[in-house]
């Protein structure tokens, strides 16, 4: 009786906490997504569509927008099933969503691993950036990744199925089974061990450049008054790029690393995970808030940029004011059209009455000159 007793309420503890994270899921997911392509987007813009889009590291944030978004129409489509559109689950839609989402994560994870090195060789070598970091080398480095991307991700399309059972997608092909596993340990190195790894390294290089630049420069400002002048002019704006580029690298592995320990608890196996209910709870538990992680790391970063980057701010609150302007104008001419308008409208039936009354007396006045008979 006790047994069974522990039984029923660590089932009913399950479904509590599956509960919760299902409305959390409802209701996080469409807002994550709107905000998330909204911000996307209007980064997009910044980066290429305006004087940004001739700095190096904006041709890697523009393209690492354009793959967030992609991920971001992933979890869209996956949250439809809460609100009864089963979309995901489509036979041909199942795959290619599964696909965009392995592309996309992969493209993300590996374009912050590029600016991340690219920063790193600017504050190391200052004097080089302008000859190794062009926006022209940004560029290839943008399209390799994009293919090398497009052609290690392809299995899935072939590894993935809709169940026999179930409508269910996502589950593994057992045709492909020999081969999926090892791709699926591959996956996880070259996605998410190695950048990740990466990552670590040269932030803290970064970080410890920027440290000990700021005490030279501190130094320099306090010995001669020349260097308070120019030196702080010169390498300031790089400074404050680099420590930008360095909270993004740096959210982008806090919220993916706690996915990563999951999925290699679960490529270790069932055999590492523990027995009882209470462990498997809480590890299911765990495993759905990283998965939340995981999905707020691409759509958080306009935010991110807001707050640390100087010239994206600048950027948008010119377009906000060139666009306040634009209409403005608009307005001003159509006051001035219609006004125009207007003073016309007057003339022209003051005109066209002048000439009726005209046309009346001359009437009268040719009437008068025909002979009146007598009756």
């Amino acid at each position: 009786m006790i047994t069974g007793s522990n039984s029923t309420i660590a089932n009913e503890f399950y479904c509590e906490i599956n509960g919760f994270f299902q409305n959390i899921q409802r209701y996080y997911a469409p807002i994550l997504v709107f905000l998330g392509l909204l911000g996307n987007c209007m980064s997009v813009f910044v980066f290429f569509g305006t004087k940004l889009r001739y700095s190096s590291s904006s041709i890697y944030l523009g393209a690492l927008a354009i793959s967030d978004s992609g991920f971001l129409m992933t979890v869209f489509v996956s949250w439809l099933k809460m609100v009864h559109v089963d979309l995901f689950n489509q036979q041909g839609f199942c795959q290619f969503f599964i696909y965009l989402a392995s592309l996309c994560s992969f493209l993300s994870v590996w374009f912050v691993v590029a600016f991340t090195v690219e920063r790193y060789v600017a504050v190391k070598w200052p004097l080089r950036r302008q000859f190794w970091c062009t926006v022209a080398r940004a560029k290839m480095i943008v399209i390799g990744f994009t293919v090398l991307a497009v052609l290690l991700t392809s299995p899935v399309v072939v590894f993935s199925k809709i169940s026999e059972n179930s409508t269910d997608c996502g589950y593994l092909d057992k045709e492909w089974e020999s081969w999926a596993i090892p791709y699926n340990m591959i996956d996880n190195v070259v996605t998410f061990a190695v950048p990740l790894t990466i990552i670590v390294i040269f932030n803290t290089l970064i970080a410890r450049n920027i440290y000990k630049l700021d005490h030279i420069r501190r130094t320099l400002t306090i010995e001669s008054d020349v260097s308070n002048e120019r030196a702080p002019r010169d390498r300031m704006p790089q400074t404050k790029v680099t420590k930008m580029l360095l909270l993004v690298s740096s959210a982008f592995f806090c919220l993916n690393m706690p996915a990563f320990v999951f999925r290699v608890i679960a490529v270790i196996g069932n055999d590492k995970v523990p027995d009882n209910n209470k462990s498997v709870m809480w590890l299911i538990w765990a495993q759905q808030m990283s998965q939340l992680l995981f999905d707020t790391s691409f759509g958080i970063n306009f935010i991110l940029y807001c707050a640390s980057g100087q010239n994206f701010r600048r950027e948008i609150v010119h377009i906000c004011k060139k666009r306040s302007s634009t209409r403005r104008n608009e307005t001003l001419v159509q006051m001035a059209i219609h006004g125009k308008q207007c003073e016309f409208m007057p003339r022209y039936s003051s005109t066209k009455r002048l000439h009726f009354i005209n046309a009346q007396q001359k009437n009268f006045q040719e009437t008068q000159k025909f002979p009146v008979k007598g009756l």
